[in-house]
């Protein structure tokens, strides 16, 4: 038998990023055999069915004899279905019956047994990697080929079958003439999480009423303009998770290059909707209290990106704190402070993005009574002491706002209905999210002027506070007599310090002053333990 061989370029993922993949195969005489070398999971080995099949059920002939197919480079580890696709052309070429062209676009895409091509995910991330390669052109499923054009508008293929696959590449210079799209080109492409029926807490009225709980209102604005973590104590029933739901109306939209990051993650995790682009809505992300622990911060026996990193740019919201593990909470505290999470395990070291906001609401005893007037708390200090306890001292630590909620007044009842209700206990959100846009924009522009990294007030580093701050030496050496009163430890004067700059912005004050601080020092977080 003459021998024959063939190559086709394809796209790994690891972690975030594409890899480039290089499928050679090779048809020797011999005993009938068909072997895949390179590093390959399980996946990646059982595709010599789907893809045996798949080209049969094609109308097309698998060949006979001895079959080598290698996935280079061969020292690193490669997963998944998206190189059955591939695999098949190449196999097809190998033996012939396909013709590859010398520009033959990178190709990605899962095979069904009748040769349908199917989505895979990660194609954002693959497509990505093709960008800097500005020729270069990507065969994807028609699944995918939405996210792959919100990337490569011009240079993404789209096909449904092997058949279709082999019929483009043999006449590759007619590509534009046989090329089919199965969507408008021009059609928007973005995914709104804000109108996403997944998305917890979602809110559709454009005015909402929020009567009785000012001083929270207060701090999630407070958060949402100085990306401050905040945590809600109060009883049960009293708002918390409803106030957390509001957040995503509060804040402005991702700018383009935050899109492209939580974009990337969603893809790689395989949570990017069917036949959407670029993630244009900030993620809302609620874990249950019994999460486990990959699926926290991500991993697994294939790593895949956990809550910490689906909450990229968004909102990290953990109701019922004290419900979760304490070893889980701490390992919150990595991502708070590096902004990405490190993975290391047997096989693979991997590091995802990690910049979210934090916002925490808890009982503040068992029963949750111990800040309501009424004074019904029935909790000893030890079950109180214990119920706390599970929040470990250096996550308090790094939490910067907290606030005590108790429930609604008889008059207060009466006017959460929104019939009800007065126009003064209303709230636009967009007015709200318009005055927090402003307020970032104070921050960045802060920044340029300084000529540091754009960031937020909440991430603010200690170096930087005293340029960033503005604040008279008298109503600073103020401000540390009141944290020494206090008993704060340094990481929570500066914090204070960073709500106070926040509290500024807000009110378009350039420099800091008295009554901005002593608001920030109303929301450090007084911890039950004694009656007051």
């Amino acid at each position: 038998m003459k021998q024959m061989c063939s190559q086709i370029r394809s796209c790994g993922l690891h972690g975030l990023d594409g890899i480039p993949v290089v499928i050679e195969v090779s048809i020797l005489p011999g005993l009938p055999a068909f072997d895949i070398v390179g590093l390959g999971d399980s996946a990646v080995r059982e595709s010599k069915d789907r893809v045996r099949a798949a080209i049969c059920n094609s109308g097309f002939t698998f060949p006979k004899g001895r079959l080598i197919a290698c996935y280079a480079p061969a020292w690193l580890r490669k997963g998944g279905s998206g190189f059955d696709l591939p695999l098949a052309l190449a196999i097809l070429s190998a033996s012939g019956q396909v013709r590859m062209p010398d520009d033959a676009p990178v190709i990605i895409g899962e095979l069904g047994l009748n040769g349908k091509v199917r989505h895979v995910p990660g194609v954002f991330c693959r497509a990505l990697a093709c960008v800097e390669r500005k020729d270069e052109m990507i065969m994807v499923s028609r699944d995918d080929a939405q996210e792959a054009m919100s990337i490569l508008p011009e240079r993404t293929v789209p096909v449904a079958s092997l058949d279709e696959a082999a019929h483009l590449v043999t006449h590759w210079e007619r590509r534009e003439r046989l090329i089919r799209y199965p969507f408008d080109r021009q059609g928007q492409n973005n995914h709104d999480f804000q109108n996403d029926k997944q998305r917890p807490g979602k809110i559709t009225n454009r005015s909402i009423c929020l009567s009785g709980q000012s001083k929270a209102v207060r701090a999630l604005t407070l958060s949402a303009a100085g990306h401050h973590s905040l945590l809600m104590l109060g009883s049960p029933g009293c708002g918390k998770t409803s106030l957390a739901s509001l957040l995503p109306l509060f804040l402005p939209p991702l700018t383009d290059d935050e899109a492209v990051e939580v974009t990337r993650i969603y893809s790689a995790a395989g949570l990017l909707p069917e036949g959407r682009g670029l993630i244009r809505e900030r993620p809302f992300r609620a874990p249950h209290h019994a999460t486990t622990r990959a699926a926290l911060i991500g991993g697994g026996v294939t790593p895949v990106p956990g809550e910490v990193s689906l909450a990229h740019r968004g909102v990290l919201f953990l109701d019922e704190l004290t419900e979760f593990k304490s070893d889980h909470l701490d390992l919150m505290r990595q991502p708070m402070e590096l902004k990405k999470i490190h993975l290391s395990r047997l096989r693979y070291r991997m590091s995802y993005p990690a910049d979210f906001l934090l916002i925490g609401a808890a009982n503040p005893c068992p029963c949750g009574a111990y800040f309501e007037p009424s004074d019904n708390c029935r909790c000893s200090e030890e079950k109180i002491r214990d119920h706390l306890g599970r929040i470990s001292g250096p996550l308090i630590d790094r939490i910067h706002l907290a606030v005590e909620m108790t429930r609604l007044s008889a008059d207060d009842l009466v006017r959460s209905i929104p019939v009800c209700s007065s126009t003064s206990d209303m709230i636009d959100p967009d007015e709200v999210r318009k005055r927090i846009l402003m307020c970032r924009q104070l921050q960045h522009q802060r920044c340029q002027e300084q000529r540091r990294p754009l960031c937020l007030n909440g991430d603010t580093e200690v170096r930087d506070l005293g340029r960033f701050i503005e604040i008279d030496e008298k109503l600073l050496r103020y401000a540390g007599q009141s944290a020494s009163r206090l008993q704060m430890s340094a990481r929570s004067y500066h914090n204070s310090l960073r709500i106070a700059r926040t509290i500024a912005d807000l009110e378009q004050s350039v420099r800091v002053k008295q009554d901005h601080i002593d608001e920030s020092f109303q929301y450090r977080i007084r911890w039950p333990g004694s009656r007051k």
